[in-house]
């Protein structure tokens, strides 16, 4: 059948659109494509993403997902986005921890009710020796924050650790072996790296930076779960255990220990 002239005008305008306006039943787009970014992802970060989140709070996700912590500008950017940060990391069985007092944020891994679902991260077990490294190393900290010293100056040397380790209580004390003893005292020092707990110093030899995450999660809290107190046994000098030095009486206790620990990041 010949089509007519008003037929073949509603053909033209509606070439390439996703409708049914010519045949009058309905019509999703607009003819003259006015609105298709109205229809397009504004969060898109390439084609075919179907995202809902803006670019920074996709990094400030990814980052807590592939580290162990974050801090500085990139754990602002992951508050200013915790809303769509939390979503993400909900979505991989995480949850954002957050300590206000030192500026760090790390992702907890968390169980489902009813599913058998891994989480994205798993937990990190330390070994009794590790508990007492982590100890010293939040040692360390209490004695550079009574002064005063900003963090990126709480510097430990390689020697400070490997004596603190092999003498006294140190769980390497007592070994005949001084090779032993600095091979073993080297391999938990890897393992605090790993961890996340020191990092290389800037000269790049036998000298490390202690990080934030140390006292984040070696707090008065979680000290006190370790060794089994009451959380009304040990409290904070305003009633709060979030930061700051108030478990400093607590850590030396940490030496104690003789199971594995289990650290919740």
């Amino acid at each position: 059948m010949a089509m007519d002239a008003a037929d073949a005008r509603d053909a033209d305008a509606n070439d390439g659109v996703v409708s049914a306006a010519s045949a009058h039943e309905w019509d999703e787009g607009i003819d003259d494509g006015a609105g298709v970014a109205d229809l397009a992802n504004p969060d898109a970060l390439f084609d075919g993403d179907t995202g809902d989140m803006p670019a920074p709070a996709r990094e400030a996700a990814i980052a807590l997902k592939r580290n162990r912590a974050i801090s500085g500008d990139l754990y602002q950017q992951a508050v200013d986005y915790i809303d769509d940060v939390r979503r993400s990391l909900n979505n991989d069985m995480l949850v954002p921890v957050i300590d206000e007092y030192y500026g760090v944020m790390y992702a907890e891994p968390m169980r489902a009710d009813d599913y058998d679902i891994r989480s994205l991260k798993t937990r990190v077990t330390l070994s009794a020796e590790e508990a007492v490294a982590l100890a010293m190393l939040r040692r360390k900290v209490l004695e550079y924050e009574n002064v005063g010293v900003d963090a990126d100056q709480w510097v430990i040397s390689r020697e400070e650790i490997i004596q603190t380790l092999s003498t006294g209580a140190g769980p390497l004390a007592g070994r005949n072996s001084e090779e032993a003893v600095v091979q073993r005292a080297d391999r938990l020092i890897t393992a605090m790296g790993t961890y996340g707990f020191l990092m290389d110093g800037d000269d790049g030899g036998d000298m490390y930076v202690i990080t934030k995450l140390v006292p984040v999660v070696l707090n008065a809290d979680r000290i006190n779960r370790w060794l089994g107190i009451d959380d009304d046994d040990t409290v904070g000098t305003d009633g709060t255990d979030d930061g700051g030095t108030d478990d400093a009486a607590d850590v030396d206790d940490v030496d104690d220990m003789d199971d594995d620990t289990e650290v919740l990041f």
